[in-house]
């Protein structure tokens, strides 16, 4: 090997004299370089050529050394990883390992956690089965044998109960099994047909005493859903309309709900309202809306609409998907007048007009945090200048995971923004060339204590260090 005898002479030197005495200028590792000479060179500069050939050469060395050295370390860790892996599981007590059970079933859906686990070995089984949560997702698709295994080993848990659109008498006689422990459902998710929904009662279940959560698929019928459920907070539907002219009496008890609709004919904006007005409890809203292309308002029907900005909840997110029609969005934004929240969340991933998302409307008047995520691309400074325009109260804004057009004009004279203290990008595509005039200006206000841009890859950090010698440290990143 080149260099292996020069190798060893520097490492001998090392070990009696040290490491600064071996890389000393003045110190040679052997005899001659092969094929080399200095002998036409003076002074100072052969002494230096000799010195430098004799330092690669070691370094030939090393290299080849190191690459099998990191070849042979990754062979033996590739080896060693299943045996660390089974120590170390080993050495986990019982109920910790339950607890990671535990962790591993909330990370997943339906029993995709916990019957792969109970298979690996003897113990996994063992723990798994001393651990009832895992087994507390029941559905009418499965076997008879496996309900009765999972009612079981749930013990006296909450269940997880999802119903799907298999009707018949195998349904019929998994849910008379399952609806056995109903004072124990917890979590119900409707994916069947609601025309199938009459089959719940025909069985006799209408009391759900410990029932929080339910996910409905498709549109509500006037006679569904007329249960006891004193626990009932949470509502999340798909395409899940309510009929008008109906009550519902657990309406009033929810905090928590999350509405999809997509790809409707008119949307019915005026039954929307109509639910949204009876929730007199609610905390949290997320409505989404994708692929509409107009609005139904009914202008006979007597709604009784609270005041403006009458009911303050903690959160309000919003998103539009493919094509919305604008008409939709005012139409949205009318029925929400009655609501302020601490949190706004807006989520346009639908080409179009930002000033068709953006308004002056009173959930954008009146709120404190805002996060906004743009799905196609947009101009940086329109966004900024709508928020300016129509957020008075804006303290703190979060742009993430957006693209900002490099070619949309760029003014540069740039509006501030009062009252905002925090302005935060987040995995956003920008342009340096726009970064900089709104940094400037945006900073020139003293109310904002802090410019952050997280995750943005077009920014590079010599660029953001040169800026913030101009801006101030109010400017921070992190990419």
């Amino acid at each position: 090997m080149d260099g292996l005898d020069h190798l060893l002479k520097l490492l001998a030197i090392v070990k009696s004299d040290g490491l600064d005495a071996a890389i000393s200028r003045d110190v040679h590792y052997g005899g001659d370089i092969p094929n080399v000479t200095f002998q036409t060179y003076k002074e100072p500069l052969r002494s230096l050529r000799h010195s430098l050939e004799e330092s690669k050469f070691c370094m030939t060395a090393l290299n080849i050394i190191k690459a099998r050295l990191s070849k042979k370390i990754r062979s033996l860790q590739q080896r060693s990883a299943p045996f660390v892996l089974e120590d170390g599981i080993q050495r986990v007590p019982d109920e910790i390992l339950a607890h990671i059970f535990e962790a591993g079933h909330q990370t997943s859906e339906h029993s995709e956690f916990a019957l792969p686990v109970s298979h690996v070995s003897h113990r996994f089984r063992e723990v798994s089965l001393r651990t009832p949560v895992l087994w507390t997702r029941l559905s009418s698709e499965h076997p008879k044998d496996q309900t009765e295994a999972y009612l079981t080993r749930s013990g006296q848990m909450d269940l997880q109960v999802t119903l799907s659109n298999h009707p018949g008498e195998q349904f019929r006689s998994s849910l008379q099994l399952i609806g056995l422990h109903s004072e124990r459902w917890s979590r119900l998710l409707l994916r069947m047909n609601p025309e199938d929904q009459g089959i719940i009662e025909e069985v006799g279940l209408t009391h759900f005493p410990r029932l929080r959560s339910i996910f409905h698929r498709l549109n509500i019928k006037p006679t569904g859903l007329q249960w006891h459920m004193p626990l009932l907070s949470q509502f999340d539907g798909y395409c899940s309309q309510f009929p008008r002219n109906v009550t519902f009496p657990f309406l009033s008890q929810l905090t928590s709900t999350a509405l999809c609709f997509s790809d409707y004919g008119p949307f019915d904006m005026t039954s929307l309202a109509h639910v949204l007005y009876r929730m007199s409890n609610l905390r949290n809203l997320s409505l989404e809306f994708q692929t509409f292309e107009a609005v139904d308002n009914d202008l006979n029907f007597a709604l009784e609409t609270p005041k403006p900005q009458s009911v303050h909840i903690d959160s309000l997110k919003i998103t539009f998907r493919n094509s919305v029609a604008a008409d939709l969005v005012i139409a949205l934004y009318d029925i929400l007048e009655y609501l302020t929240t601490s949190q706004l969340d807006i989520c346009v991933m639908t080409h179009g007009n930002l000033l068709n998302f953006l308004k002056d409307a009173g959930i954008f008047n009146h709120t404190s945090t805002m996060r906004l995520q743009f799905g196609h691309p947009c101009s940086l400074w329109l966004a900024i200048n709508l928020i300016r325009g129509y957020c008075k109260s804006l303290r703190s804004l979060r742009i993430e995971k957006s693209y900002f057009n490099a070619v949309a004009y760029i003014p540069r004279h740039w509006p501030d923004i009062p009252n905002l203290r925090l302005l935060q990008f987040y995995d956003c595509i920008m342009q340096e060339a726009n970064v900089e005039p709104m940094a400037r200006a945006l900073l020139r206000c003293e109310d904002l204590q802090s410019l952050e841009f997280i995750s943005c890859l077009k920014l590079s950090e010599e660029y953001l260090l040169n800026l913030r010698d101009i801006v101030g440290e109010r400017l921070t990143w992190s990419l």
